[in-house]
């Protein structure tokens, strides 16, 4: 009997481990923790390019673009998460582009919303922020 409870005990204990290390995104979000800070995401691969955001716990993260294996630095970033928006704005301009955010799983989904007189809406091009939906993945 003692056996069977000290190994009810470490099953419940790894079950516990096993959810924390893969927690729901989505869940964190509503409940207002900072699912970017100490993460970086990877947009999908096109062309043998990608861009990646390397988030920082300061509120910042830094934008690489990855063509043919060799990183394309694309500067820091500020950010803020508020309500499912993420507002984004390039180290030392003015101008925050806004998107609503999806996470589902590990990925999460950026959509662009339209533009508005306190809103800037990127310019188009490779190693640009994005001006459609984009699906990122976790990459650890």
């Amino acid at each position: 009997m003692k056996r069977i409870l000290f190994l009810l005990i470490v099953v419940i204990l790894f079950a516990g481990c096993a959810t924390a290390g893969n927690s729901d995104y989505a869940q964190l979000a509503a409940s207002g923790e900072d699912v970017f800070a100490g993460k970086n995401w990877n947009a999908p691969r096109r062309n043998n390019m990608y861009d990646r955001w390397e988030f920082n716990t300061n509120g910042t993260f830094h934008f690489v673009h990855v063509h043919e294996g060799k990183p394309l630095d694309r500067g820091m970033y500020r950010y803020e998460v508020n309500n499912g928006t993420i507002s984004i704005v390039k180290e030392g301009e003015e101008h925050k582009t806004v998107y609503t955010c999806e996470f589902k799983g590990k990925t999460f989904t950026l959509t662009p919303v339209p533009s508005s007189s306190e809103e800037y809406r990127p310019s188009g091009g490779m190693g640009a922020l994005p001006e459609v939906p984009v699906t990122f993945t976790n990459a650890h």
